[in-house]
C-alpha cells in the first residue's frame, strides 16, 4: 500500500507534486536553526527544534485543509506535546507552541484547554500525528544545550534562570526567522534579502571623511583630541566602552567610527546604532548614508517611509531585511531594539538572533527609560557576555556606570572609559547656564522678545500654547500636538530666519532637545532634569562664534503650568540642588552627582520590571520552572500604548492624505506607514473630546481629523473650535 505524502504548503494554481512536504519543510528549518545557533546551541537541539516545530501538520484535518476544506485546526501545539514526551528542556515546548502565536505564558497546572497557556494547550486533544516518527529523524539531547550561553557554574540561581530565558528566546528568533525563510522561498521563489557592507572599506571611507576636517580653532583642535583619545583604545577588550563627550563635540561621527574598528578586530557581523529619539534617527542615518552609500544602511524605525526609496527592488529588499535584521549596519530606536530583547511575537523576536555578534551603539545611553532600567542593562550584560557582542554607551551627560551597573546586577561587565582625560570640556562650554528662579510667562515672553532670536522649552504642551501666544513679533510654535510633516515644515522656517537674522522667537517642547541642529543667541529651558537643560543649551551659540549668549533656566510663577506627575518634580528638586552646589552646572562632577541622587532616589521604580518578575514556579516538563514570556511582554512596552492616533486632513495634504486614507482602511501597510507624518497621538479623554464636538471621522476603522476648524498648522490639534487653549 502507498503511503500518504504529508504536506506542509501548498502553490497556488499548481498540483500536489509541487507542494512541499512537512519532511522537506521540516528538514530545511532545522538547517537553518542549527546554522543560525552554531555558537550558543548543541546540533541535536537546534535539529530537533526545527524537525518537530510543525509536527502538528500531519493531522488528518491539517491536510483536508489543504486540499481546500474549510477547516480550523492549531497545529503548533502537537510539537511541543511531543517534545516534552521526550523529556527533553521545555524551552523547546515553549518555542514550538508559539511559533506563530508567540511565546506563551507557561500558565498553571490548573488551567483549562481554553487558557492561552503552555500549561492550557498542551491538554487539547489532538488528532493522530504520529506519522512525524516515521519521517522526522530526531536525535536524542542528552547534554545540556545551551554551551556558553547560560553560566551554570558559580552564578546566583536567579542569573541563570534569566540566561536560560533569554536563550529560549534566541532559539525562539532562529526557529521563527528560519520558519519564516524557508516557507517564503517555497511560496514565492528566494527573494533578495540582507543589506551587506564590508566593514574594513567602511572604515576607510569614514577615515577619508574625518581627515578632511580642519582643526584651526581651538573647538575643531578639541574635538579632533577627544576623537583620538577615544581611537587610541580601539585595540583594547570590553563589554562596555564609555563614550563621554560635550554636545558638538563629534560624538556621532567618533563613536561609528570606533564601532567600526572594533567590528574589525573582533570579527563582528553588525553594527548596530540605537537611538532614543525618532526626531535625530533620520539625521544621524543621513549622516552615515552620505559617507558610506546608501545602499549600506538599515533604517528600522517609525518614521522611515519606504516609498521614498526610488529603486523598486531596493525598496522591497529594505523592507524584506527589516524583518529580521540581516544588515551589517543598523539605525534603530531603543523601542525597536529592547521590544525585539523582550516581546514575544515572533514579528519582534524574528530579528534578535542576527543581534549576537554586533557593536551595538547606544546613543544618549543615559535615556534608558527609568521604569525599564534593569531590563535594558540586563540585556546589554547578557548579549556582551553570552553573544559575543559590544556596547558603545555614548552621552554628553554621562551617569556613573561603573557603579550602577553593579548596583543592577551586571557588576561582572567590564566596562572602558574612552575619555578619562575631559580636560578639554570646557571649550565646549559655548554659553553661560544661569538660573531665573520662578517667572511668570509674560515677564518670560518678554526677556525671550528682547534677542535676535530666542528659543523657549517648557515641559508642557499647553505652556507652550501660552507663550507662544504672549509673544510678540515673528514666533514659531512646536510640539508634538502638530503633525511631523508641520514640525519639518517649522524647523526648515526657523533655520531659513536664522540664516537671513531676522528677529524671532520659537517656543517648543522637548522634542527640540536633541539632535535639531538649531543656533540661537538666547535659550530658556524650564526647569526638568540636568539633561535636558544641558541638551537645550547645546542650541546656544551652537557653533561657539558668538560671546556673552546665556541659557537660562526657569520654572513658572503660575501653578497651573507648572507640571504635576511626580517624574518632574523629582527632576526638578535635583537639579536645583546642582545649581546650589556648583557653578558650572555642566562640568562632569555635576553631572555625575546628578544622576547618582536621581538613580538612588528612583532605584525601587528602575528596579521594578526585572525580568525575574516572570519567573514562575509552575513546570511543564524537566527543567522545574517557568517563565511568563507573554504577561512579561504586555508589560514591557517603552512607548504608553494608551494613546490614539489621528491623522490630520488640511486643505494643504488633503490631495496626499485622502487617498492613502482608503489605501490604509483596505489592509495596506505601505499607506499606514506613509500616513504616520500626517498624524498625531492623543490620549482617549483627548480624542473623545473631539468626537463628542463631531470633528473625528471613520474610513473602515482609520480615524481621522474631519473637521479642518480643530487644527492649526501653527500650533497643532485645538480642542475647541477655533481655540488654542488647553484646559
Amino acid at each position: 500500500m502507498e503511503r500518504p505524502v504529508y504536506y506542509a504548503h501548498t502553490l497556488e494554481g499548481e498540483n500536489e507534486e509541487k507542494w512541499q512536504t512537512i519532511k522537506v519543510h521540516s528538514e530545511n528549518v532545522a538547517k537553518l536553526v542549527k546554522k543560525f545557533s552554531a555558537a550558543w546551541c548543541t546540533n541535536e537541539y537546534a535539529e530537533d527544534l526545527g524537525l518537530l516545530h510543525d509536527a502538528g501538520k500531519y493531522q488528518a484535518d491539517f491536510q483536508r485543509r489543504l486540499h481546500g476544506e474549510k477547516l480550523s485546526v492549531e497545529h503548533s501545539i502537537a510539537g511541543a506535546k511531543r517534545w516534552l514526551e521526550m523529556k527533553w528542556p521545555e524551552s523547546g515546548a515553549y518555542c514550538i507552541a508559539g511559533h506563530h502565536s508567540g511565546l506563551p505564558d507557561v500558565g498553571n497546572r490548573t488551567d483549562s484547554e481554553d487558557e492561552p497557556t503552555l500549561l492550557g494547550r498542551i491538554k487539547r486533544e489532538q488528532q493522530d500525528f504520529t506519522t512525524c516518527k516515521d519521517e522526522l529523524a530526531l536525535t536524542e539531547i542528552n547534554a545540556f544545550p545551551a554551551k556558553d550561553a547560560v553560566c551554570v557554574n558559580g552564578s546566583s540561581a536567579e542569573d541563570i534562570k534569566k540566561e536560560y530565558a533569554f536563550w529560549t528566546r534566541m532559539m525562539f528568533s532562529c526557529l521563527t526567522d528560519a520558519d519564516y525563510l524557508d516557507t517564503e522561498e517555497f511560496c514565492s521563489g528566494r527573494k533578495e534579502r540582507g543589506i551587506h557592507a564590508d566593514f574594513m572599506a567602511c572604515c576607510d571611507l569614514i577615515n577619508q571623511h574625518i581627515s578632511q576636517f580642519q582643526t584651526d580653532t581651538p573647538v575643531k583642535r578639541a574635538r579632533e583630541a577627544l576623537r583620538s583619545q577615544v581611537m587610541s583604545h580601539a585595540d583594547e577588550k570590553a563589554d562596555i566602552y564609555l563614550i563621554h563627550m560635550p554636545t558638538g563635540s563629534g560624538k556621532t561621527l567618533t563613536s561609528m567610527q570606533f564601532a567600526l574598528e572594533r567590528a574589525v578586530r573582533s570579527h563582528k557581523k553588525h553594527i548596530i546604532y540605537v537611538i532614543p529619539y525618532t526626531s535625530i534617527i533620520e539625521q544621524n542615518a543621513k549622516v552615515f548614508k552620505d559617507i558610506f552609500g546608501a545602499e549600506t544602511i538599515l533604517e528600522h524605525h517609525c518614521n522611515f517611509d519606504y516609498e521614498s526609496v526610488k529603486d523598486a527592488d531596493m525598496r522591497k529588499r529594505l523592507k524584506r531585511t527589516a524583518e529580521n535584521w540581516d544588515a551589517s549596519i543598523i539605525v534603530t530606536t531603543n523601542v525597536q531594539f529592547f521590544e525585539s530583547v523582550y516581546g514575544n511575537r515572533s514579528s519582534e523576536l524574528r530579528k534578535l538572533h542576527n543581534i549576537a555578534d554586533s557593536v551595538i551603539v547606544f546613543d544618549e545611553a543615559h535615556m534608558f527609560p527609568s521604569l525599564f532600567f534593569q531590563p535594558c542593562l540586563e540585556a546589554v550584560r547578557i548579549l556582551t557576555q553570552r553573544y559575543h557582542c559590544e556596547a558603545v554607551f555614548m552621552t554628553a551627560t554621562m551617569p556613573d556606570f561603573h557603579t550602577w551597573m553593579r548596583e543592577f546586577g551586571c557588576g561582572g561587565v567590564k566596562s572602558l572609559d574612552l575619555t578619562e582625560d575631559k580636560s578639554s570640556f570646557p571649550i565646549f562650554d559655548r554659553c553661560k547656564i544661569e538660573s531665573l528662579g520662578r517667572r511668570s510667562s509674560e515677564k518670560l515672553a518678554g526677556l525671550a522678545a528682547e534677542a535676535e532670536n530666542s528659543l523657549i522649552v517648557v515641559n508642557s504642551r499647553k505652556a507652550a500654547r501660552r507663550i507662544y501666544q504672549l509673544l510678540p513679533g515673528k514666533k514659531y510654535h512646536l510640539s508634538t500636538y502638530m503633525t511631523h510633516d508641520d514640525r519639518s515644515r517649522v524647523i526648515a522656517e526657523v533655520r531659513n530666519s536664522l540664516v537671513n537674522r531676522e528677529h524671532f522667537c520659537l517656543v517648543s517642547t522637548s522634542l527640540i532637545e536633541a539632535g535639531v541642529d538649531l543656533d540661537f543667541d538666547l535659550v530658556f529651558r524650564e526647569l526638568a532634569g540636568l539633561d535636558n537643560l544641558l541638551q537645550t543649551a547645546g542650541r546656544c551659540n551652537r557653533e561657539g562664534k558668538k560671546r556673552d549668549c546665556k541659557t537660562y533656566a526657569f520654572e513658572f510663577e503660575e501653578e497651573d503650568l507648572r507640571p504635576q506627575s511626580n517624574e518632574f518634580v523629582i527632576k526638578q528638586s535635583f537639579c536645583r540642588e546642582v545649581f546650589q552646589r556648583y557653578d558650572d552646572v555642566a562640568s562632569p562632577e555635576a553631572v555625575e552627582f546628578y544622576f547618582n541622587r536621581l538613580y538612588a532616589y528612583t532605584l525601587d521604580s528602575r528596579k521594578s520590571m526585572d525580568f525575574k518578575a516572570a519567573f514562575s514556579p509552575a513546570s511543564c516538563g524537566i527543567d522545574g520552572f517557568g517563565f511568563n514570556y507573554a504577561r512579561y511582554a504586555r508589560d514591557f512596552r517603552l512607548i504608553d500604548e494608551n494613546t490614539q492616533p489621528l491623522v490630520i486632513v488640511t486643505e494643504e495634504n488633503r490631495e496626499t492624505v485622502m487617498p492613502l486614507l482608503k489605501a490604509a482602511a483596505y489592509g495596506g501597510m505601505a499607506a499606514v506607514r506613509r500616513l504616520q507624518k500626517y498624524s498625531i497621538s492623543l490620549r482617549p479623554y483627548e480624542f473623545e473630546k473631539l468626537t463628542k464636538a463631531g470633528a473625528v471621522c471613520d474610513e473602515k476603522g482609520v480615524r481621522y481629523l474631519g473637521c479642518e476648524r480643530y487644527y492649526s498648522r501653527e500650533t497643532g490639534i485645538l480642542f475647541e473650535n477655533n481655540e488654542a487653549n488647553i484646559w
